[in-house]
């Protein structure tokens, strides 16, 4: 039916939906993500964080993982700069050092309202014949960069 007359775009690919339906369910459905473990095969940094998520968990990090990894390196990293534990004082340090790569590429906060900024990928799904292994089933078929003029500006915010 509907595949075979219309390309079919969902918002957001995620790994374990994807694994519970099946490649045949998904097959050839694009969707997006800000992060996914076959990024590994082209960023060195994403390489690394997926390499050590596998050792300790016996299977690839979803997007959402990667928040939480950036989340809690962002975390230690403010503190690091501010050689505090004060929640404020964390956050000035990174308001003052924006620029991060945790584990997907350059991403940065900006300053009027502390939104991240980070890559989007399109990636669309395998085959079943075309599926690598168990995890397998996403091309990335393009990369949207972060932008700052793809989002409403701080003074559309009211923030400037």
């Amino acid at each position: 039916g509907l595949k075979k007359d219309a390309k079919i775009v969902v918002p957001l690919h995620f790994l374990d939906y994807t694994k519970e339906g099946g490649a045949e369910v998904w097959q050839d459905i694009y969707g997006a993500t800000h992060f996914c473990h076959e990024l590994a095969d082209t960023l060195p940094q994403a390489k690394r964080y997926v390499d050590a998520y596998v050792k300790k968990f016996n299977r690839p990090p979803d997007s959402y993982s990667g928040y939480g990894y950036s989340g809690i390196m962002e975390v230690a990293r403010g503190a690091e700069l501010s050689k505090s534990t004060d929640s404020e004082a964390v956050a000035n340090a990174l308001r003052k050092n924006p620029v991060y790569d945790h584990y997907k590429g350059k991403q940065w906060w900006r300053a009027c309202d502390d939104k991240s900024f980070q890559d989007l990928w399109i990636m669309k799904v395998r085959s079943p014949q075309q599926v690598k292994g168990e995890w397998g089933f996403f091309d990335i078929v393009g990369r949207v960069p972060a932008n700052e003029e793809l989002d409403r500006t701080c003074a559309e915010k009211g923030l400037a």
